[in-house]
């Protein structure tokens, strides 16, 4: 009687087992309607579509909060401020390259000065080169002139024409390379200004023994030899 008894128990037990699991795992969701009112039901109610909720389990303690879908505009700004901090990220990412490279490409700020001098003297023999090209030009222009004052009262030759046209537009063509060069020597000396600040600032960072200074010592601090 009592080995059945025991049986009967058991099997009550576990045939109760996951109706108790069932309730210990039961979610209320509630929302507050386009009233303000709460709404809560064992389902999502039709009222909570669309907007915030949460989820509370049998204890009554809210388990988990879901947002509202964003609104067309909420959206824009979103993939907008993504957009801002990806691009500064990536920039972030490229001026540790750079700062990275300044650091292998430069053992001191004299290299830096030693490349720039190299890079604007090679600016200067092309300029060198386009003076000495104007100054032929200008000695072609003295003697095409000349043959040309000879022409004044008579219809020029077209070869002639053709000869000073050429010449005159060569001279405004080295002018215009020597402006240009000129131009960039001034970038080139602005850029390695900039190289040279900016290593100057990477390898102070950098220099050993460099540390906050010390906090200072409170009041009536002891500070003798001992």
């Amino acid at each position: 009687m009592m080995l059945r008894l025991g049986s009967a128990v058991m099997l009550l037990t576990v045939a109760m087992l996951p109706a108790q699991t069932a309730a210990q795992g039961r979610v209320t969701y509630c929302c507050n309607d386009g009233s303000g009112k709460q709404v809560c039901s064992d389902v999502l109610p039709k009222e909570c579509y669309g907007r915030a909720y949460r989820e509370i389990n049998r204890q009554g303690v809210t388990v988990r909060r879901i947002d509202a879908p964003l609104t067309a505009a909420q959206r824009e700004k979103k993939e907008a401020e993504e957009k801002k901090a990806k691009e500064e990220e990536l920039k972030r990412l490229e001026q540790d390259r750079r700062n990275r490279a300044l650091l292998a490409t430069y053992a001191s700020e004299k290299d830096i000065d030693y490349v720039r001098d190299r890079a604007v003297a090679d600016m200067q023999k092309i300029i060198k080169a386009a003076h000495d090209k104007q100054a032929e030009l200008a000695r072609q222009k003295a003697k095409l002139d000349a043959e040309a004052e000879f022409y004044k009262k008579k219809t020029m030759p077209p070869k002639l024409q053709a000869q000073i046209r050429d010449n005159d537009a060569e001279l405004k063509t080295q002018q215009a390379a020597i402006e240009s060069k000129l131009k960039e020597i001034e970038a080139l000396k602005a850029h390695y200004e900039d190289e040279r600040a900016r290593y100057r600032e990477l390898t102070r960072q950098k220099a050993p023994g460099r540390s906050e200074a010390a906090a200072p010592m409170p009041p009536g601090t002891d500070t003798r030899p001992r």
